[in-house]
């Protein structure tokens, strides 16, 4: 294998919260994200998920970058910081907490007093997440599940799921 090819499966290694929440999601999706292959960015939904991320918590710090994970809301009180990812609705809710455990996961190494929410503002929703050991575990084996997965010269194959008809990917994989 060539230093190229060895240094792009590295890359590929680093498994960001958009990768591993697409990951619970579709697999394809993930795989195809890796490769910074892009949906639909006229997509009505992406459309209403940028308009929502500029609505909301206008007087927090927004959208940080840390470690190549885009963290959307990051709050401190009393040297404790609070990570918290904001969406427009719980239907991905299992998916989104595991984006945040992951973001608790990379945060909770650096041995810092953390806790992280998912906020629904059109529901009225605060969720708690938190990271534990069964968690950990749970983190641990998704991400190497994605490592391997993206590894793989060929996307996973496409599967019809309830997500595909708003999916930014829709006609990349079913037209």
């Amino acid at each position: 294998m060539s230093e190229k090819e060895r240094l792009f499966l590295s890359d590929l290694a680093r498994v960001t919260g958009s990768i591993l929440q697409a990951y619970v999601i579709c697999r394809r999706q993930a795989w195809l994200m890796s490769r910074n292959i892009s949906g639909n960015q006229y997509n009505e939904f992406i459309a209403i998920g940028r308009l929502f991320s500029d609505e909301t918590y206008k007087r927090d710090k927004k959208e940080i970058m840390i470690g190549g994970s885009k963290i959307d809301v990051i709050r401190q009180k009393d040297g404790i910081i609070t990570l918290i990812e904001t969406k427009k609705s719980s239907r991905m809710i299992e998916a989104s907490q595991m984006q945040l455990l992951l973001y608790l996961y990379n945060f909770s190494k650096k041995g810092r007093a953390i806790k992280g929410e998912i906020r629904v503002p059109k529901e009225k929703k605060v969720i708690p997440v938190e990271l534990t050991d069964d968690r950990i575990v749970e983190v641990e084996n998704l991400i190497s599940e994605i490592k391997c997965m993206l590894q793989k010269e060929s996307a996973p194959t496409k599967e019809w799921i309830k997500f595909c008809k708003t999916c930014s990917y829709l006609e990349f994989c079913w037209s």
